[in-house]
């Protein structure tokens, strides 16, 4: 409970060889926090003070882990 994996093809838009928060929540069709959850999982790293991941390397660990596993954080509870 609490996970999900998305999945999708990574190829269908042309944003360039690097891949930023930003293009992850266009192409997943979600928000900006749940694609910054989702690079969090990637194997990305820092271009400055930015996060990243190569197309190529996004493809390889979709292949390879048939999507990208999130567990998304509680909601707290509203009294």
């Amino acid at each position: 409970m609490g996970e999900n994996t998305a999945s999708v093809q990574t190829n269908s838009q042309d944003t360039g060889e690097f891949l930023y928060v930003q293009d992850l929540a266009k192409m997943f069709r979600v928000g900006r926090s749940k694609a910054r959850l989702m690079m969090d999982v990637l194997p990305s790293f820092a271009v400055g003070r930015r996060d990243c991941i190569t197309r190529s390397d996004l493809d390889v660990y979709i292949r390879e882990h048939s999507g990208i596993r999130v567990k998304w954080p509680k909601r707290p509870h509203r009294h």
